[in-house]
C-alpha cells in the first residue's frame, strides 16, 4: 500500500527527500568547516571564516526551504491517502467504526513518509559521512566505526522481531478503541486502556534494551578517540575538533536506528491489515 501511495506522489517525494539530502548533507560538512576555520584562524587566515559564514547561510536556506515544501507536500499525500481509503472501505461493506479506526491509523502511513524517511536519510548521510571523514582523518577510528555496524546490526534485527510481534498485539487493541468507547462502559473502557498502556510499556522497553547496547558504542569509540589523539596522530585543534565532533555525529545517527525499526515494524503490521 505504501508503495503505491508513494509511486503516485513520486515527484513531490523525490524532490522533498532529495531537499531534505541536501540540507542533512550541509549539515553534515559543517564540522569540517569548522575544522579549517578553526585551523585557519591558529595560523592567522581569515579567509575560512568567511567561507563558514557563507555555508551557515546556505544550511538555513535549506532548511527554510525544506520545512515549507514538506508541509506542502505531506499534507497533500495524506489527503490522497485517508480519502482514498475511506471511499474504498465503505465500497467494501466495512463497519464505520472499523472504517474510523483504520483511517486514524493510516496517519501513520504519512508519518512513516514525512518523519521516518527523512530519519533514515538523515542516518544514512550522518554514518556514511562521519565514517568516511574519520577514514580519511583517523582510519583506525573510522575502521572501528565500521566493525561496530556489525554488532548494531545483530542487535537491531532482534529488535524488528520483537516490534512486529508488539505492535501486532497493540494494533489490534486500537483496532476496538472506537467501538469500546462508543459503548462508553467504564470497566471496559479502563481495561482497554490498561491494556494499551502495557503494550506500549513493552515496545518502549524493547525499544529501550536495544539503545543502552547500541550506547557501548559511545564508550568503544570514544576511548578509540582519545587512545589515537594521545599517540600524537592529529596536532592541530581543528583535527581534534573535527574527530571528536565526526565520532559524535556517528553515534547521533546510530541513535535514530531503534525508532525506526519499531516504526518499520509498526507499519508492516499496518500493511497487512489494510490490505486484508
Amino acid at each position: 500500500m505504501i508503495y503505491a501511495l508513494a509511486r503516485r506522489h513520486a515527484l513531490s517525494l523525490t524532490s522533498a527527500y532529495s531537499l531534505t539530502t541536501l540540507m542533512f548533507l550541509s549539515g553534515q560538512l559543517y564540522p569540517l568547516m569548522t575544522a579549517f576555520a578553526i585551523n585557519g584562524v591558529l595560523k592567522g587566515d581569515w579567509k575560512p571564516i568567511i567561507v563558514l559564514a557563507v555555508w551557515h547561510l546556505l544550511m538555513t536556506g535549506l532548511e527554510v526551504g525544506a520545512r515549507m515544501f514538506d508541509t506542502r507536500v505531506f499534507t497533500r499525500v495524506y489527503a490522497d491517502l485517508a480519502g482514498g481509503f475511506v471511499i474504498r472501505a465503505h465500497g467494501k461493506g466495512m463497519t464505520p467504526t472499523i472504517i474510523t479506526s483504520r483511517a486514524i491509523l493510516s496517519r501513520e502511513y504519512v508519518d512513516f513518509l514525512e518523519k521516518d524517511i527523512p530519519g533514515v536519510l538523515m542516518g544514512l548521510v550522518g554514518l556514511v559521512t562521519a565514517m568516511v571523514i574519520l577514514l580519511s582523518l583517523d582510519p583506525i577510528v573510522g575502521g572501528i566505526c565500521v566493525l561496530l555496524l556489525i554488532p548494531l546490526g545483530l542487535v537491531n534485527f532482534a529488535l524488528a522481531r520483537r516490534s512486529l510481534v508488539l505492535n501486532r498485539g497493540l494494533n489490534d487493541r486500537l483496532e476496538k478503541e472506537v467501538t469500546i468507547l462508543t459503548r462508553g462502559r467504564v470497566s471496559t473502557v479502563r481495561r482497554h486502556f490498561d491494556a494499551l498502556s502495557r503494550w506500549r510499556v513493552r515496545l518502549s522497553d524493547s525499544e529501550a534494551r536495544a539503545f543502552g547496547l547500541m550506547e557501548l558504542s559511545v564508550i568503544v569509540l570514544v576511548a578509540a578517540a582519545l587512545w589515537r589523539l594521545s599517540q600524537g596522530g592529529a596536532v592541530a585543534a581543528g583535527d581534534v575538533y573535527a574527530v571528536f565532533a565526526y565520532v559524535w555525529r556517528f553515534v547521533v545517527a546510530l541513535d535514530r536506528v531503534p525508532e525506526t525499526v519499531q516504526q518499520l515494524a509498526k507499519l508492516k503490521d499496518l500493511n497487512r491489515r489494510f490490505l486484508s
